[in-house]
């Protein structure tokens, strides 16, 4: 990023992280800039487009358009959402109008499909896991004509 104020901007907006001076998007956070028109992309002179950025994406995680409508819908409804992979999860979201270092992440992400099957011990892991960092799990359920239904996952005990 060239631009230090554009740059600063984005870094208050939490996209990004700041390596080195620069500032390094993740692939959700490139393609959901570009598609708003606040970033261009270039690969040597060559302006990359959405498709092309959506491609990439998808060559490295076939689950990656499924994510991505995920990542902008919360994004879109103000929250802020960083990858989840080092906890297990696709996601990690803060709380509105709180940044990575403010609050504590509110929710993790799992998404899936609507035929997608879990096994029990899957979701047992993941209702473990996200008690164990003290977030609310959330699977975000994409259906065929692409609308997401979010359900939240709590333990019961009897």
């Amino acid at each position: 990023m060239e631009n230090p104020r554009f740059r600063d901007e984005l870094l208050q907006e939490s996209f990004g992280e700041l390596i080195e001076r620069k500032l390094v998007l993740d692939l959700n956070e490139a393609l959901y800039l570009l598609k708003k028109g606040r970033i261009k992309i270039k690969h040597g002179k060559k302006d990359l487009t959405e498709e092309t950025l959506l491609n990439m994406g998808i060559s490295e995680d076939k689950r990656f358009y499924t994510k991505y409508l995920v990542f902008e819908d919360l994004r879109s409804k103000g929250y802020v959402v960083k990858t989840g992979y080092k906890f297990g999860f696709d996601f990690r979201v803060y709380p509105k109008g709180k940044k990575p270092g403010e609050a504590h992440t509110q929710y993790v992400v799992n998404v899936c499909k609507q035929n997608d099957v879990f096994k029990m011990h899957e979701m047992s892991r993941m209702i473990r896991l996200s008690g164990n960092i003290n977030t609310l799990l959330v699977q975000a359920v994409v259906d065929s004509e692409n609308h997401i239904n979010y359900y939240q996952i709590i333990r019961s005990q009897p």
